[in-house]
């Protein structure tokens, strides 16, 4: 075997432990939502102080004219304003980010069953529907359940995807596995 099948064996490999990494970090996830809602809340205000920073940086070294390096600036200052408030007000962030959740899976929903009702004949026509139709319905769970579903929606639905995400890793880590045989 050569070199070449040496280093798909060690990408495979990567692509396990990063697998079975996701899946460790999922299964936490749903099992204290709540923890991660809230670590995820932190992460966020971390994102959003580093673009904050990012935006100061770039409007200051711009060589824009006055009126917009002036509206960097104080975009700057807001999203560091606002970062600061996420950080520090994590569990009070997550309502927010809750009720964008919600909104976005409804919104994404009708978007999704729109397209599959317009898309006559089309292929995936009805997977696109029945796909609209959960998360119409999982936005609308977590917007009855709004303020109280801040506790549980984010880390859950985060949860759930880095397991799905690390299954599909590892099922991806095999097939590669084969391959190189």
């Amino acid at each position: 075997m050569g070199t070449g099948s040496q280093e798909v064996r060690q990408s495979a490999s990567s692509l396990m432990w990063a697998g079975i990494l996701a899946i460790i970090i999922g299964i936490i996830a749903i099992a204290v939502p709540a923890v991660a809602s809230v670590s995820i809340a932190i992460l966020v205000g971390i994102l959003v102080i580093i673009l904050a920073v990012a935006w100061l940086f770039a409007a200051i070294g711009s060589e824009a004219s006055g009126g917009w390096k002036v509206i960097g600036i104080i975009l700057s200052i807001l999203l560091l304003i606002g970062g600061l408030w996420i950080l520090f007000n994590p569990i009070d962030a997550t309502v927010g980010l809750t009720a964008v959740i919600a909104i976005v899976f409804i919104v994404m929903g009708v978007v999704r069953v729109v397209a599959a009702i317009g898309d006559q004949g089309g292929e995936g026509r009805g997977l696109l529907a029945f796909g609209g139709i959960l998360a119409i319905i999982l936005g609308m769970l977590i917007a009855a359940d709004w303020p109280s579903s801040a506790a549980w929606a984010i880390g859950l639905l985060v949860g759930i995807q880095f397991l799905f995400d690390g299954i599909g890793l590892v099922i991806m880590s095999s097939a590669v596995k084969r391959m190189a045989r």
